[in-house]
């Protein structure tokens, strides 16, 4: 049954985050945690991809607390995450890679507010790769992951390393991936953070200069 404490504490701490129960969650992850790593000694094929996914729930939670010490924790463990994924990955990519992928992603974020922006980028850039190499195989999974990261960067180019024609091409190449996804709301959301990054620069989604006011 420990198998089973440790995902219901997991789901336990995904409650409380959400109920902004920060330090309660907190405890809940590390407990489940610790749990899933003794669980893994013994047979690390079956609880791996369970440390992996609780550290990412871990690195998520640290990642929106403003405390300096949370951010390197949160660093810490989406390195620790990503460190077990690709090892997986090497042996299943086809169920591994998806989930390199996002850790990649979320890690890139921190690191853009943390103004490592060389890092972000790398870690951006290699997500994106992983999801368009999953979406050639399998687009109705993976286009709308691409769509995210490209809208990710997209803001990333305006924000934090400004390049107008990169964050102009890849909104454009979101919202193209997000054509047939429409009637799906939380797409429609992603569109809509593409139409906004394209008129902060000043562009609409032909790529075509805004009138300008008068």
């Amino acid at each position: 049954y420990l198998p089973d404490v440790a995902m219901t504490l997991n789901n336990l701490a995904l409650l409380q985050k959400a109920q902004n129960e920060y330090g309660a969650a907190r405890g809940n992850y590390e407990e489940a945690l610790q749990i899933l790593r003794e669980l893994a000694q013994e047979n690390p094929r079956t609880y791996k991809p369970d440390v992996a996914m609780t550290l990412n729930n871990l690195a998520l939670l640290q990642s929106d607390q403003s405390d300096q010490n949370e951010y390197g924790a949160a660093l810490g463990n989406y390195k620790k995450d990503l460190q077990i994924l690709r090892k997986l990955a090497q042996e299943n990519p086809r169920t591994y890679l998806p989930d390199v992928a996002l850790t990649l992603n979320n890690l890139a974020t921190l690191q853009k507010d943390q103004n490592e922006y060389g890092a972000a980028q790398g870690n951006y850039e290699e997500a994106l790769q992983i999801r368009r190499e999953l979406a050639q195989e399998n687009p109705r999974t993976y286009l709308p992951d691409v769509a995210m990261t490209l809208i990710n960067l997209s803001i990333f180019y305006v924000q934090a390393k400004p390049d107008p024609e990169k964050s102009i091409a890849m909104a454009l190449e979101a919202l193209d991936c997000l054509q047939d996804f429409r009637q799906i709301p939380s797409l429609n959301d992603y569109a809509k953070v593409a139409y906004q990054v394209l008129a902060a620069n000043g562009v609409d989604e032909t790529g075509n200069p805004l009138p300008k006011e008068t």
